[in-house]
């Protein structure tokens, strides 16, 4: 712990102590002044209110108590313009303090010196109200004459027996009602000054607590203002005494996380002075050295893109060591410039090197803005990997066929010929890592998805199309219907067994068309169905139809070739309509 810490905390803690033992002792006597208050309110309130109570019209209920009453006699009672007029006072004494009041109510004294009866209950008529609404009433209702055994409320007993005000020490629980409450009896008199009857007002304990806990917060409220004091006062203090050292340890520890360009600020020339001056010189050494380091790093990342080495787990290109590698599923790209060595010919060599450089730049963003990673430039070509959805992939292709065709806007306003990509997309499991040896390492994927993808790149000059995606491919996008697609074709690459269904993303094809391809979708995914159900004369039928909409659909030419083939030569034995490729 430093120095200027110990200060703080010891200052803390003294000042603390204090604080909380003059708000402990505050806190007490605040609460045992605020509940003698309480009792004290209550017995006022408890008093005045009985001395309110309408007597005429309280002899006049009580005239009509008897033994037993029906409830028919009990309801009509408590409709009389009597019991209303002595529950407008009972609701009036409420109001005095209705935040802390829970009930009030009347009772009378029976003949059963264990027992009384309720004469007025200033909830009656909203409990009834609410049963009546068909709502649960879980307290029972106090209506007029229903007996109350006071064998145990003692209190209750005292203020019947004197005839005189009582009020609880004590919270008592009463399970008849679900309270637990502070109350007050008053006597309610006649002229003569002989007892009529009882005014009960109870205080609830929720309610008393609601009120203590506004105590609670003054002294929360204090507490935290003396908290507040004691820890500005001892941070003071301890800021005075270990200014010097503090700033020249707040250098050293943002140096310490790489901020090489702090430097100590300017101390007295005492030993703090002098020490903080030796860090300057070795914090400005320090700092070149680490400049020139990220310039070579960054260097280096162009080299060796930083997706990689997050795929491989590593912080920076010292990192790495031969062999590293990683698998993991992606969607790996392919594009290449068609006819490019014709183009080559009919520039110089610095003239094909800035073509290629003006071609790159263009599509490098692309494909880094749809969450992929470059893999490698092989001369005109472009290798690049996507971890995250295959659907980041096929945007990619899509946007890299609009931007060729902008591109090309450009070429052919300064004379120069359109050039024409294609891309091949497919979807599988490679390893990427490290491959070479010591002195010489290079960053590479290996995986027969990468050779795949880059034979798909070369058929789409077979088809005449822009890109082609694999099934694999488009099975795993999570919303195929976002993109534009036909099927293509069940291929058989060169040095492959296995057939691979593929299909053309037409999203990038200028508007004419790609609205004709979106209008015969359903025609033309017949006459496909068509041709692999041998249905060859149907299917032709439907490939010529196909022509008159799109004549330079080269796939359906392709596919009119092939009948035409098969009718004249016959069916093969063991047809299954697979093209096998012989070439890359």
């Amino acid at each position: 712990m430093s120095i200027r810490l110990k200060i703080i905390f010891a200052m803390f803690l003294v000042t603390v102590a204090i604080a909380l033992s003059a708000t402990g002792t505050s806190y007490w006597l605040l609460q045992t002044n605020l509940a003698e208050d309480f009792r004290h309110r209550l017995a006022d309130i408890a008093h005045l209110g009985a001395a309110s109570i309408d007597v005429p019209a309280t002899q006049r209920l009580i005239g009509q108590m008897a033994p037993t009453l029906s409830e028919t006699q009990v309801e009509k009672i408590e409709q009389s313009d009597d019991y209303k007029l002595i529950d407008r006072q009972l609701q009036t004494i409420r109001e005095a303090e209705p935040t802390l009041i829970k009930y009030v109510y009347i009772m009378t004294p029976s003949a059963d010196a264990n027992g009384s009866r309720f004469l007025v209950d200033a909830d009656v008529h909203k409990l009834v109200a609410k049963k009546k609404r068909g709502e649960k009433v879980e307290e029972e209702i106090s209506h007029f004459g229903l007996k109350y055994d006071i064998p145990e409320r003692s209190l209750i007993k005292k203020a019947f027996k004197d005839n005189a005000l009582t009020v609880e020490k004590e919270f008592t629980p009463d399970p008849k009602y679900l309270t637990n409450s502070l109350s007050a009896y008053a006597p309610i008199r006649d002229e003569q000054g002989r007892l009529l009857g009882i005014l009960g007002v109870d205080l609830s304990d929720k309610n008393m607590l609601a009120a203590l806990r506004q105590s609670k917060l003054a002294s929360g409220v204090i507490v935290v203002l003396a908290l507040l004091l004691a820890t500005l006062l001892s941070i003071f203090v301890g800021i005075q005494l270990t200014r010097g050292i503090k700033l020249l340890d707040s250098v050293v520890r943002r140096f310490a996380m790489k901020e090489f360009d702090v430097r100590a600020p300017v101390v007295p020339a005492d030993e703090v002075g002098n020490l903080g001056k030796s860090f300057n010189s070795m914090a400005q050494t320090i700092d070149n050295h680490s400049k020139h380091l990220e310039t070579l790093l960054k260097a280096y990342g162009r080299f060796v893109p930083h997706s990689f080495l997050d795929f491989l787990k590593k912080d920076s290109v010292i990192d790495l060591r031969l062999g590293d590698h990683v698998q993991q599923e992606m969607t790996v790209l392919f594009s290449d410039i068609r006819s490019f060595t014709t183009f080559s010919e009919e520039m110089t060599p610095q003239d094909n090197f800035d073509f290629i450089n003006a071609f790159l730049k263009r599509v490098g963003p692309i494909i880094r803005n749809r969450n992929g990673v470059i893999d490698k430039y092989i001369g005109d070509a472009v290798m690049a990997l996507f971890a995250t959805s295959p659907a980041d992939a096929v945007a990619a292709g899509i946007d890299m066929q609009r931007k060729v065709a902008e591109y090309n806007l450009n070429r052919v306003a300064k004379g120069w010929k359109p050039i024409a990509i294609g891309v091949g997309l497919h979807t599988g499991n490679l390893i990427l890592g490290t491959v070479g040896e010591d002195e010489r390492m290079n960053s590479t994927v290996i995986a027969d998805a990468v050779n795949l993808a880059s034979r798909l790149e070369s058929i789409t000059k077979y088809y005449g199309v822009g890109i082609v995606v694999s099934g694999d491919t488009l099975t795993k996008l999570a919303h195929p219907e976002s993109f534009k697609t036909r099927f293509l074709d069940k291929i058989q690459v060169k040095g492959k067994n296995d057939y691979v269904v593929i299909h053309e993303v037409f999203d990038a094809d200028d508007d004419t068309t790609r609205a004709a391809k979106e209008e015969i979708l359903p025609s033309w995914q017949s006459a496909v169905d068509l041709y692999f159900a041998k249905r060859f004369s149907d299917a032709a039928a439907m490939f010529q139809a196909v022509l008159q909409r799109l004549p330079d659909d080269k796939v359906a030419q392709i596919y009119l070739e092939r009948i035409n083939q098969l009718l004249a030569n016959g069916l093969p034995p063991n047809w299954t309509g697979v093209e096998v490729m012989h070439s890359k």
